[in-house]
């Protein structure tokens, strides 16, 4: 990760593996996403939830690309868990 890149959080999982997926989903699509908390506890679920960032410039573009790309809705200010894969 660059140094003084500033990053925005366009989705939040529950696990590493869901966080891994979203990722991955992002960088088809050009951006350089990173998760966060991927190391979080399991035992522990929703105590520290595992946030997928993009550089702050890209945030709303990489937001719209996953509501058309994968089955998740983006991140409000009031959103504490987005990802719904069901």
């Amino acid at each position: 990760m660059k140094d003084n890149l500033k990053l925005e959080t366009v989705a939040v999982a529950n696990f590493a593996h869901e966080g891994e997926l979203i990722r991955s989903v992002l960088e088809s699509g050009g951006f350089e996403a990173y998760v966060i908390n991927e190391n979080a506890p399991v035992y522990v679920p929703l105590v520290q939830s595992v946030l997928v960032q993009v550089e702050s410039s890209q945030a709303e573009a990489a937001k719209k690309f996953l509501e058309e790309n994968l089955s998740a809705e983006p991140v409000d200010d009031n959103a504490t868990d987005c990802l719904n894969l069901n």
